[in-house]
């Protein structure tokens, strides 16, 4: 079972559970602003701390049920106190204000989406083990380039102890297990990996130009070939979660309190 970039891209952006959830609210949260431009913008949630945090008091203990499982307070809180981080991050280069109640909305559905999922993982007994756990932990430190030790700190500062990070981490594993079992392996053509080099060239030109540098020679096709055929099967995979996770929330008994 091969792990993605998700505790990665959680520490730095947002999961790729995030982005299964969010496919039907646009694949990109918006960028945000810093707190306090916020506090000063009109129409701007005024539920922000002076330090910048965003208030988790009125959030309720139980915020939502998805077929008679609960999916709590503190479930929620790591993972929305962690985007909204990112969003500030983003904020102070944007001059938008952090939109908390659209992020509070987008983090319950990234939490029932996942919980449909996993729920589906579990009655197709997808079993993730605690060496699988391990792997995926050791994969997602030396993808950041930082020690194990070194990652899980960077996870505790974004509001996620170990404990956490190795639930959520079984949560995507068992995904990432249920999406092969429904769609079987993902097969990339050399035409996929030809477009993804042209796009991969065509980002690296702006953002050449937007720095205002000049821009480096893009490595030969064939040198990054199979970083492009993983780029492209990750995609194919983000792309079918998301699909699968809104067929099974249609299915789903889903009560949100927030």
């Amino acid at each position: 079972m091969r792990t993605k970039r998700w505790l990665l891209g959680l520490a730095m952006s947002v999961s790729v559970v995030a982005l299964a959830a969010c496919g039907s609210q646009g694949d990109e949260a918006k960028p945000k602003e810093s707190s306090a431009a916020a506090e000063q913008s009109p129409g701007a949630d005024s539920t922000q701390d002076q330090q910048g945090k965003p208030n988790t008091k009125d959030i309720p203990k139980v915020v939502a049920e998805v077929n008679g499982e609960k999916i709590l307070k503190d479930d929620f809180v790591p993972l929305f106190e962690t985007q909204y981080q990112q969003m500030q991050m983003q904020a102070q280069q944007s001059g938008q204000p952090v939109d908390e109640k659209d992020l509070k909305k987008q983090t319950v559905e990234n939490l029932v989406s996942t919980e449909v999922l996993v729920q589906e993982a579990d009655k197709r007994k997808i079993d993730v083990s605690d060496k699988d756990i391990d792997k995926g932990l050791k994969e997602s430190a030396k993808s950041g380039q930082m020690s194990e030790k070194d990652f899980l700190k960077a996870m505790k500062d974004q509001g996620m102890d170990e404990e956490n990070v190795r639930s959520e981490l079984k949560n995507q594993l068992k995904i990432e297990g249920l999406v092969e079992d429904e769609y079987g392996e993902f097969e990339v053509s050399g035409e996929e990996i030809g477009q993804a080099y042209e796009q991969a060239k065509s980002q690296q030109e702006q953002m050449a130009q937007q720095g205002g540098q000049g821009q480096q020679e893009m490595p030969p096709i064939e040198d990054m070939r199979p970083q492009l055929k993983e780029q492209v099967k990750n995609q194919k995979s983000q792309e079918a979660t998301q699909k699968y996770a809104k067929k099974l929330r249609k299915q789903a008994d889903v009560t949100i309190h927030l």
